[in-house]
């Protein structure tokens, strides 16, 4: 591409040396580093042309009961010029032998507390003279009384190890020595601490961690070296006492320790890999711990175990360093760059090996410090390296920035410090609409773009990863939002970056996104996008109260077009059907499809009863005038379910309901039913929405419950106690709900596989728990829905739970209605049988409503016939429902198999029903149903008995007289 007047003005690098930040930060800091060396070895503190005379002295750890007995101990130690010292009280004794004015004497040990020291008179030794000692630069000192002789006897306590000496100075001499060592270590200090200080302001000037760290190290270096140099008692021109030195010593330790491998792993993370790098972290932190611990214990002797620890730790991390280094590092400056930082890692492992082991004679004192001082070079330099190399780094990406531009329509620009554009490519101009003849640093990233946290955008093009933002809305409505992919790299303060136009990619999204929540055919929200808009509407009925009514509409006739004049044609009816529903809906007022006939209709902030007249007038639209097709004319039945939202629902609890209601309503041939928020209809959705929950959950549900209705034997009605298990449910009010609504809507639902379980379930566990009280219980009906027949999941759940019960399982029997069983006579035998072979007994309950199924009675090996409650109700009225149910008791024992009466409500019939021979009777005229408790409180059925003709009957069957006295 021939150059433009951009492109030619664009930059290929920045010019290196165009700014002073790169001698800055190459540079400045080595060589102030080396300065501050140079200074060093000139100012340092040294006091060899001014000193005083040592004396000989003998030493004695310990106490003894006063003076006198510390006398005695000490004239057999042997004189030393010093003595190591121990933690606790200690004796010193020494000679004066040669007599002069104007003397001093000065005790060297900076662990000391204030010594407690007397002069002793030639020949008088039991006469004590006190000299009080003051604590100074070089030691506690104290004036010689002038021309004095003797001993002089010193009492010491230290709160740390050390040497101690003591020497005899000539007071001008002495305070000429702390002037000159006072005002070079201040001269040390601050030189150091203003280096510091420099490299701190250039941290915050770059925003570089390296910086810090290296900033808080030379602070550490300083302390080390005075520590060294047994001047660490002074700081700042302050003296420390013993208490604060000790602490001071326990933190520069640790701040060294972690400053040195933070410094280290920060420096070369990129190069030692990510496996190496996590054990040196693991050993760093681990030595960082154990320096820490004293902190906590202040004990000296846990001081100098936990420096042992960390300087063993060291030296594993010094050699994993080295020996990765050795192996890995391809280039010869590296290696040697790793092997000068190691020695300074060395360094520090050396320092906590001599305060460890109280050897600090390892180093000596002028040496330790240039190795410090030269420590802190070789950290500068691989500073300036590391921060060489990121700038190398910033720079290579920029080109690379830059040729991926020149290959690609990208938008590139440069930013400068008030974020004004510096420089824009014409593709860029192109994107921003900005005419080529414009003055770039005219314009503003904000005319165009919102702010935005430049950093995380630089850090996120490091990382490979794009930054979508949006352009300023424009002034022409129809041009629409533009979209950008942004990448951008800081270089100083300028920015330098690319954008990329995405608006058409967005735009594709946007109609992806919104294909996902709408209906393709009929342009309508599909069932995901209008359970999001009820689920709107729920969250805002929940905060603010506001309601919203919700519609189901089923379109009758639309499978019988698409049968007969096929799909296109049922397609094209859909449409329009569609087109007139918006017609009469507003904007507010949302259409979903969620079937292939079923419609859902959102009323926002209106109640259903308000809704019902917009509901009326849709399907009025809908039904009164036909649609045309082609040639053709199509008329379609609409029906409506309508109702309010109760904050307590969820979208597809809501749409259940609204079914209902639709269902309904095509039930009573009406076109709609509404169920307002309070109507019974609500209620028992409610109801059966909590009852699936609970179940759901798999804990003991609180609103269901079982009651048993007492089955009678009419050949031995006082030997038996069997019963039929019902389920009933509690409604929100505490009174017990329509089971049998619950139980229709579990089998719409597919829930009732779930109910059927717990009623086993829980019977098998309610007789396993009263077992040693059903002992005249032969038989417990049990009700197993067609539904739960026919699920292969649920039968050998039921299995499971018989096996884990066979004892049980005997007096159980199974009702599986007549009609269920009658649709896969195969299922059904099989299920039988597989029942029975556990000892289970099988009825069929129902029989003989509605079915011609005496053929197919010998088909089933059922154990029990229960003959449909309708024909036993009404028997007596007619004389074919007499011959009709004794043809059935007849069939039954040809058979040989037991029959069941139910829904006995008289003594009449239940005489009757005796005289056919029916074996087992249920119904009001024995006993409603009863809580499990009243079964376990009789032996017999007698007492449950309320009718006196029905109990006077039973008696008479007994052949024995009830006597209610007894």
């Amino acid at each position: 591409m021939p150059p433009t007047q951009d492109s030619a003005a664009l930059p290929a690098a920045p010019a290196p040396l165009r700014t002073g930040g790169p001698f800055l930060l190459y540079f400045l800091a080595p060589i102030l580093m080396l300065v501050a060396v140079l200074a060093s070895a000139h100012w340092f503190p040294s006091v060899g042309k001014l000193s005083g005379q040592t004396l000989p002295a003998q030493f004695q750890a310990g106490s003894f009961n006063g003076p006198a007995h510390a006398l005695a101990a000490l004239r057999s130690q042997p004189m030393r010029l010093s003595s190591p010292f121990d933690t606790g009280p200690a004796w010193l004794l020494t000679e004066l032998d040669s007599p002069a004015d104007d003397q001093t004497l000065l005790l060297r040990g900076n662990e000391l507390v204030a010594p407690q020291c007397w002069l002793l008179q030639p020949g008088q030794p039991q006469r004590l003279r006190a000299l009080v000692f003051r604590r100074g630069v070089l030691g506690h000192k104290a004036l010689v009384p002038d021309f004095a002789t003797g001993q002089v006897l010193c009492e010491l306590d230290a709160v740390m190890t050390g040497t101690v000496s003591i020497a005899l100075w000539p007071t001008a001499t002495l305070t000429a020595a702390e002037v000159h060592t006072a005002r070079q270590m201040g001269l040390l200090e601050g030189g150091l601490l203003t280096l510091a200080l420099f490299v701190a302001i250039i941290a915050l000037t770059t925003r570089d961690q390296l910086y810090v760290l290296l900033a808080a190290w030379l602070v550490c270096n300083v302390r080390l070296s005075a520590w060294l140099l047994k001047l660490d008692h002074l700081w700042l021109g302050h003296l420390l006492s013993p208490d604060a030195l000790l602490w001071s010593r326990k933190l520069t330790l640790l701040m060294s320790f972690t400053c040195t491998w933070l410094l280290f792993a920060h420096l070369y993370r990129a190069s030692l890999g990510r496996q190496v790098f996590r054990r040196i972290r693991q050993v760093g932190v681990l030595g960082s711990v154990l320096l820490a611990l004293p902190l906590i214990a202040p004990a000296y002797e846990g001081f100098q175990t936990a420096c042992f620890l960390a300087a063993w730790l060291g030296t594993a991390l010094v050699a994993t360093t080295l020996i990765h280094a050795l192996f890995r590092y391809a280039t010869r400056p590296l290696f040697w760059h790793t092997i000068a930082v190691s020695l300074v890692v060395v360094l520090v492992v050396i320092t906590l090996i001599a305060v460890a082991l109280d050897q600090r004679h390892l180093m000596a004192d002028e040496l330790s410090v240039y190795l410090w001082l030269s420590a802190s070079l070789i950290i500068a330099l691989a500073t300036a390296n590391r921060i060489r190399e990121d700038r190398q780094q910033r720079l290579r990406h920029r080109n690379e920035l830059i040729a991926h531009d020149s290959l690609s329509p990208l938008g590139l620009f440069t930013l400068g410090a008030t974020r004004h554009f510096e420089h824009l490519n014409p593709n860029a101009r192109d994107m921003l609409q900005v005419a080529p003849q414009a003055e770039a640093l005219a314009l503003s990233w904000h005319d165009f773009f919102p702010d935005i946290d430049w950093v995380s955008v630089s850090l996120a093009t490091e990382q490979g990863r794009d930054t979508e933002i949006q352009q300023h809305p424009r002034t022409d409505a129809k041009a629409g939002v533009r979209n950008f992919l942004l990448r951008a790299t800081l270089v100083g303060s300028r920015i330098e970056g690319s954008l990329q136009d995405i608006s058409a990619r967005s735009e594709t999204i946007r109609n992806l996104r919104l294909m996902t929540d709408h209906d393709a055919l009929t342009n309508t929200l599909n069932r995901r996008g209008i359970e999001e808009a009820m689920q709107v509407s729920i969250d805002a009925l929940q905060q603010s109260g506001t309601p919203c009514a919700l519609a189901y509409l089923s379109l009758d006739h639309l499978k019988r077009v698409n049968d007969l004049f096929g799909h296109s044609s049922g397609d094209l009816l859909l449409q329009l059907a569609c087109d007139r529903l918006k017609y009469a809906l507003t904007e507010q007022q949302q259409l979903g499809r969620i079937g292939s006939d079923e419609f859902i209709v959102l009323f926002p902030n209106v109640r259903a009863r308000e809704a019902r007249r917009i509901g009326q007038d849709i399907v009025e639209t809908l039904n009164s005038a036909p649609f045309v097709i082609g040639n053709r004319a199509f008329q379609i039945k609409s029906a409506m379910g309508l109702i309010d939202l109760d904050a307590r629902m969820g979208p597809k609890d809501a749409i259940a309901a609204a079914s209902r209601a639709c269902k309904e309503a095509r039930k009573q041939h009406q076109d709609i039913i509404l169920y307002e928020e309070n109507t019974h209809e609500l209620f028992d959705h409610a109801n059966e929405l909590r009852v699936f929950e609970q179940l759901e959950q798999g804990t003991p549900p609180e609103d269901v419950y079982l009651e048993m209705q007492p089955i009678m034997s009419l050949r031995h009605p006082l030997q038996t106690l069997n019963f039929e298990v019902l389920l009933r449910v509690r409604g929100t009010d505490g009174r017990p709900a329509q089971t049998q609504k619950i139980i229709q809507a579990a089998e719409e639902s597919g829930m009732i596989t779930m109910i059927d379980k717990w009623v086993f379930a829980t019977t098998l566990e309610w007789m396993s728990k009263h077992h040693l009280k059903l002992s005249n219980t032969q038989q417990i009906n049990i009700n197993l829905s067609g539904v739960s027949l026919n699920d292969d999941r649920f039968i050998d759940t039921l299995f499971g739970l018989l096996s884990q019960q066979p004892q049980f399982a005997r007096r159980l029997c199974v009702e599986i209605t007549e009609g269920v069983a009658l649709q896969d006579l195969e299922r059904t035998r099989q299920l039988m049988r597989r029942l029975q072979r556990m000892g289970a007994r099988v009825a069929l309950d129902d029989f003989g409503a509605g079915y011609t199924s005496f053929s197919y009675l010998k088909e089933l090996p059922a154990d029990t016939i229960k003959i449909d409650g309708t024909l036993i109700r009404d028997m007596l009225t007619s004389e074919a429902n007499i011959a009709i149910v004794n043809s059935i008791v007849d069939l039954a024992h040809n058979l040989g198999m037991e029959c069941i009466a139910e829904w006995v409500e008289d003594a009449a019939t239940l005489r009757t029903l005796a005289e056919m021979g029916v074996d087992y009777v249920q119904g009001y005229v024995i006993s409603a149903a009863r809580a499990p408790s009243d079964m376990l409180a009789y032996d017999n059925i007698l007492p449950l008995i309320a009718n006196p003709a029905a109990q006077a009957y039973v008696e008479e069957l007994s052949g024995r007289t009830f006597n209610t006295a007894g």
